[in-house]
């Protein structure tokens, strides 16, 4: 669907804890833009360089610090606590909202597209714009269904009124993903209930493809690549250790990805060293080429966070699995059960984490993953948030104008 003229929309991205939000804006505004429109990502100044780097305007942005306790918290009492000093604090949200609204203001937008920023929507609805949120539906089994409530508490206590902070999950909610991969089914009911209560549209599209992925056919021969990347908030240095001391012996090229620049990341990366032994290793702290890398890889070790999950899954690159939340255990259990990968357990020994690593180096159904990524590439998650945001900004403008008339 196209519109008369192009469009202005704002993309906004948590991006402290992880980069894979980050990313997804990043992929979808670069869509968004080769289809013509005008587009600004506001994120923190950490990730600056990734948004600009894809040649995208970039809007700075306040975020609160990474707090990898939140992983080990089962009891949703506890949980809401915790979320009521993070997420959920006063300070944080009205912080988030000033900075939302001043991003509005400056850059102007017919659309504001948010992905874990949970009060980009409001900011939205407070200047009369429609809105769209990206979400992992299994975010709604943990943290979310903790945090969801205590933001709806946080923005009353601030006097936020109800047409603006019920705005949450903006207009419609769109899931990154195929269904089978990320259900509806598994979000327990009583959070289902509260997020239907908020949100008129959920809707699947796809992931949200890369620019450089649709025009590379996916590689059927690959050289020995070993690509090990865990992540963005530094949360699983002993998993990026344990795992590059398995993998040494397995006599193939190493790829390590830190996830991480600047403090502590040399010292990181001399640990990383040590611990690969004779093995030919590659250390980076960040690298723009991940997707051409995962593609390149034989086979990646993983968190299972869903941005290197789908990654691997459109590369066609089997993948290992080290999880830590309960999202990625979740992933990394989808994705195993579908034969598209493997898990490492806590209590692995070094000899099992090498021997699950191995079985996917040279996998003898090579051919299904090949199967699979040509069919997730085929939704094309990023033109079809194209074609809904067009759509939605249509329907705005169109109710807008009727209203004004009556």
């Amino acid at each position: 669907m196209t519109t008369r003229s192009p469009l202005r929309v704002l993309f906004v991205a948590f991006s402290r804890s992880s980069l894979g939000h980050v990313t997804r804006m990043r992929t979808a505004a670069q869509r968004f833009q080769l289809a013509g429109h005008h587009v600004a990502v506001a994120a923190h100044a950490e990730v600056r360089p990734i948004v600009e780097r894809a040649g995208l305007p970039w809007i700075g942005i306040d975020e609160i610090g990474p707090a990898p306790a939140w992983r080990g918290m089962n009891d949703v009492t506890e949980l809401r606590a915790f979320a009521r000093t993070r997420l959920a604090s006063p300070d944080y949200v009205e912080t988030c909202l000033a900075d939302e609204l001043r991003a509005i203001d400056d850059f102007g937008p017919d659309v504001v597209v948010s992905d874990m920023r949970n009060t980009a929507s409001v900011a939205a609805s407070m200047r009369g714009l429609p809105s769209v949120t990206c979400h992992n539906l299994r975010l709604f089994r943990h943290p979310m269904h903790a945090v969801l409530p205590e933001v709806l508490i946080t923005l009353d206590q601030l006097g936020v009124a109800d047409d603006h902070s019920r705005k949450v999950l903006g207009d419609a909610m769109l899931v990154p993903d195929l269904a089978l991969l990320d259900p509806l089914s598994e979000v327990p009911a009583e959070t289902m209930g509260l997020v239907t209560s908020l949100v008129s549209e959920i809707r699947h599209i796809g992931a949200l493809v890369p620019v450089e992925l649709p025009a590379a056919p996916v590689r059927t021969e690959r050289s020995p690549l070993l690509n090990i990347t865990l992540g963005g908030s530094g949360a699983g240095d002993k998993d990026l250790l344990r795992v590059v001391a398995a993998a040494r012996g397995l006599g193939v090229p190493l790829a390590v990805t830190l996830g991480v620049e600047g403090d502590g990341t040399e010292a990181l990366a001399a640990q990383v060293s040590a611990a690969a032994g004779d093995a030919d290793v590659d250390i980076a702290g960040f690298r723009h080429d991940a997707v051409d890398l995962m593609g390149r890889a034989s086979a990646a070790v993983v968190h299972g966070g869903h941005s290197s999950m789908i990654e691997g899954l459109l590369c066609a690159t089997p993948l290992v699995f080290v999880p830590h939340s309960a999202e990625q255990r979740g992933n990394a259990a989808r994705i195993t059960d579908l034969g598209l990968g493997a898990t490492v357990e806590p209590d692995d020994p070094a000899e099992t984490v090498a021997a699950k690593i191995r079985s996917m180096l040279a996998p003898p159904d090579r051919e299904v993953h090949t199967a699979f990524a040509q069919t997730l590439r085929a939704a094309d998650g990023a033109q079809a948030m194209v074609e809904h945001v067009a759509r939605a900004v249509a329907l705005h403008r169109i109710t807008r104008s009727t209203h004004a008339a009556q």
